[in-house]
C-alpha cells in the first residue's frame, strides 16, 4: 500500500476532504455570481429550462475544474500544515524520526491525482464543455448584431490564402459571411460556405478583383465549388484552438497541411495544456518548506497571502507566455516551459534542503 502509516492516511484523507470542501464552496460562489449576472438574460429566452441551466453550470464546472483544483489544493495544504504546526503535531512527527520528505509524500500523491484529473479533463471534458458554453453564450447572452459582427474569425491556409468568416455552424459544417482572400488582388465572398466530403461549396458567391486600387465585382455565382481550399480531413480547422483536446492538438501540430502561423498557435496551446496540470507539484515545492519550519514567529497569514498572490502571478505569467508564444515571439515550448522550469528550480532546491 502506498500510504502504509496511519499518520500518512490521516494526512492524505484530511487534505482530500478539505480540498473537496473548498472546491464545492468556491464553485458555489462562482455559480451564484454568474447567475446573478446572466440569470435575467437566461430566463428571458423562450427556450430556457431548468435542465438546460443545470447543463450549463455542469459544463462550467469542467471549464474551471483545473484552476479550482489547483487553488483548492493550495488552500487545503496551507490549512492542514498550518494547523499541524500550531498544534505541534509536526514537531511530534519529526521527533519520531519522520523526515520532512516523508511528510510530503501524501501531498505529492494528491498532486499526482490532480495532475491526472487535469489531463483527463483537458482531453475529454474541457473541449466539449467550452464548445457548449460558446454556443450557450451565443444563444442566450448575445447583445446586438452589431457587436457580433465586430468579431470576425480568420483561418490561415497552407498556400498563404485566408478564410475570414463571421460564424461557424458545427452541426451543419457551414460558414456564414465568408471572405476567401487568395491574395491582395483576388477576393471571393460567399454568403454560405458548406463543407461536404472535403469539398467547399459556396452559395451566392461574388468574385472581387482589384483594378486601380478599387475592388470590382467581376463574376457572381449562385453555387460555386472552391477547389482552391484544401482541407485536412483529420482536422476541424474551424473549431477554436482553445476548444481542441490534447490529442487533437498533437495530431494537428504534426500535420503538414497547415500554415506556419496556425501551427505556431497550435503548438502554443499544446504546450500550455501540457504544462498547466503540473502546477500542483509547484504548489508542494513552494508551500511545504516554510510551513514545516520550526519557528515561534511563523506567520501563517503572510505565507497564505504570498502563496495566493504567487498563484495568481504564475497564472498571469503563463497566460502572457501563451500570448507571446502564439504570436511567434519565440519558440512556444521555450516560452511556455521556461516559467515552470525556473519556478521548479527555485523552490525545488529549497525543498531539497529540508
Amino acid at each position: 500500500m502506498i500510504l502504509s502509516k496511519i499518520w500518512e492516511r490521516k494526512l492524505f484523507f484530511n487534505t482530500l476532504k478539505l480540498l473537496l470542501f473548498f472546491l464545492f464552496a468556491i464553485f458555489s460562489v462562482v455559480v451564484v455570481i454568474d447567475f446573478s449576472i446572466h440569470g435575467a438574460k437566461i430566463f428571458a429566452h423562450s427556450k430556457t429550462s431548468i435542465t438546460l441551466i443545470i447543463k450549463y453550470y455542469f459544463n462550467l464546472f469542467f471549464i474551471q475544474l483545473n484552476l479550482f483544483l489547483a487553488l483548492t489544493f493550495l488552500l487545503a495544504t496551507i490549512k492542514i500544515l498550518s494547523d499541524m504546526n500550531i498544534h505541534h503535531e509536526l514537531t511530534a512527527l519529526r521527533m519520531a524520526a519522520i523526515s520532512a520528505k516523508k511528510l510530503s509524500r501524501p501531498f505529492f500523491i494528491i498532486a499526482i491525482f490532480i495532475s491526472i484529473i487535469s489531463y483527463i479533463n483537458l482531453q475529454y471534458f474541457y473541449p466539449k464543455s467550452l464548445s457548449f458554453k460558446d454556443n450557450f453564450k451565443e444563444t442566450y447572452f448575445k447583445k446586438t448584431k452589431y457587436a457580433k459582427k465586430m468579431q470576425p474569425n480568420v483561418i490561415y491556409l497552407e498556400d498563404g490564402a485566408k478564410l475570414v468568416y463571421q460564424k461557424y455552424d458545427q452541426s451543419q459544417n457551414k460558414l456564414f459571411d465568408v471572405y476567401f482572400i487568395k491574395n491582395s488582388s483576388d477576393i471571393w465572398h460567399a454568403k454560405h460556405l458548406t463543407f461536404n466530403e472535403q469539398e467547399a461549396v459556396g452559395k451566392f458567391v461574388d468574385h472581387l478583383t482589384r483594378k486601380d486600387k478599387i475592388f470590382e465585382k467581376t463574376k457572381s455565382f449562385q453555387t460555386y465549388v472552391f477547389k482552391d481550399i484544401e482541407l485536412d480531413e483529420n482536422t476541424n480547422m474551424f473549431e477554436p484552438i482553445e476548444n481542441r483536446s490534447i490529442t487533437n492538438l498533437f495530431k494537428q501540430n504534426s500535420s503538414k497541411n497547415i500554415c506556419q502561423k496556425e501551427k505556431n498557435e497550435i503548438s502554443s496551446y499544446l504546450n500550455y495544456k501540457l504544462a498547466m496540470p503540473l502546477v500542483s507539484f509547484l504548489i508542494v515545492f513552494a508551500v511545504f518548506p516554510p510551513l514545516i519550519t520550526f519557528s515561534k514567529n511563523i506567520s501563517i497569514f503572510f505565507i497564505c497571502t504570498f502563496a495566493i498572490f504567487g498563484f495568481v502571478i504564475f497564472h498571469t505569467i503563463m497566460d502572457s507566455a501563451l500570448i507571446l508564444a502564439a504570436n511567434a515571439a519565440k519558440a512556444p515550448y521555450i516560452v511556455l516551459w521556461l516559467p515552470v522550469i525556473m519556478i521548479s528550480l527555485i523552490f525545488g532546491r529549497r525543498f531539497q534542503k529540508i
